[in-house]
């Protein structure tokens, strides 16, 4: 007896889908339907991105070819999703929230450059990519220009596909660009524990709450080598008044998200009772230390944002009359260079400064003066 011909198994998704597609296709739009709409969201960090894929909609179809993987295969509107979705998902986990923002800047302006040029993102040739990244090249220094690059890069490294980046003649091009301007990234001025006295001979005697918060703030940017965001995370619980010598707990730094570096770091005796002026005058009992104060002169009562340490250092370089502002940034330099000037080792400071490796001291202190270095000291000795 003849066996009947078995059909081949249709199978369909949630939508209704069939199209002879394999168990793995469909699979694959299940996953994809359930992630790829959350990411549309304006507020939703990428969504520009995805917006594009949307746009590419109109034009393809999820089976058109519209790029080519790494390894030379067609690649699919379709996989371009999968990988993409999969990848903002990844940096959602794991990345810090500004790491993200800064991230999402970057490939905002990549995505609007390659509207403006009429060029397809995921499938840019090097010659094209030159041609479009022209223009930031002509106002953009070189360190801006890297960190953009290499945005870019990890964009297309995550979706398996050409990178234009690693393409030699687009290398040369970027090399070029920093000969022209000078690959050497600005650092910021470094600030002193003099210009830090002055600061107190000018506002200590200040019944102005904003005059004494600066002071918390110098105080401890300087003497604990803070960074502007662990500036504005302190909140009274981190705070030791009590002991011996008065201790700030630093919960977590810029490369420790998960807080598993979380350290005690001392302050002085005049840092502690400009506090304990800060928090009588304020009112502050609980919450963030560091405060934006209103029109009015009354203490905020949410988490002060970043640019109130920028304003603090700005005000502080015009009252010390100095011809570069010194910046967010300028205590942590400054306090690491009075360290090495001082003869500390640079474990001891690396472990202080909640450094990775003791190699970042070296470049903190690259602009030291050179009246402080041991040579100076010598020569003086061996006249």
């Amino acid at each position: 007896m003849e066996k009947p011909n078995k059909s081949p198994i249709i199978y369909t998704n949630s939508q209704g889908l069939s199209d002879n597609l394999t168990v793995t296709e469909i699979r694959n739009q299940r996953e994809l339907a359930l992630t790829y709409d959350k990411f549309r969201d304006p507020s939703t960090p990428f969504s520009t991105l995805v917006v594009e894929v949307d746009r590419m909609s109109s034009e393809f179809r999820n089976t058109d070819i519209v790029a080519t993987s790494t390894n030379g295969n067609d690649v699919s509107l379709h996989d371009v999703k999968l990988a993409l979705v999969r990848w903002l998902e990844i940096i959602n986990n794991k990345y810090a929230e500004n790491t993200i923002k800064s991230l999402n800047y970057d490939l905002t302006i990549y995505i609007d450059l390659c509207h403006k040029h009429r060029l397809n993102p995921f499938n840019i040739s090097c010659r094209e990519f030159i041609s479009l990244s022209e223009q930031r090249r002509s106002k953009c220094k070189p360190a801006t220009m890297a960190r953009w690059c290499n945005s870019v890069s990890k964009f297309y490294q995550a979706l398996n596909i050409v990178n234009p980046m690693q393409d030699e003649l687009v290398k040369s091009v970027f090399i070029k660009h920093r000969k022209d301007k000078g690959g050497g990234q600005g650092q910021a001025r470094g600030m002193t524990f003099e210009q830090l006295d002055s600061m107190y001979d000018i506002l200590s005697e200040s019944d102005s709450l904003a005059d004494i918060r600066d002071l918390v703030a110098l105080s401890l940017m300087l003497e604990c080598l803070m960074r502007r965001a662990e500036l504005v995370s302190i909140e009274i619980k981190h705070l030791n008044l009590e002991s011996e010598t008065p201790l700030l707990y630093i919960s977590r730094s810029k490369t420790d998200q998960d807080g598993s570096d979380a350290t005690y770091v001392p302050f002085s005796e005049r840092t502690r009772h400009i506090i304990d002026v800060w928090l009588n005058l304020s009112g502050i009992t609980t919450g963030y230390l560091l405060r934006g104060l209103t029109k009015y002169g009354k203490v905020r009562a949410t988490k002060p944002a970043p640019d109130l340490i920028n304003k603090i250092t700005k005000r502080a370089s015009e009252l010390l009359g100095l011809d570069v502002n010194l910046t967010g940034h300028s205590g942590r330099v400054g306090g690491i260079q009075e360290l090495v000037a001082d003869g500390h080792s640079n474990i001891a400071i690396q472990l202080n400064a909640r450094l990775k490796t003791p190699a970042m001291v070296a470049r903190y202190a690259r602009e030291i003066n050179a009246t402080t270095l041991p040579m100076s000291e010598f020569l003086k000795r061996n006249k």
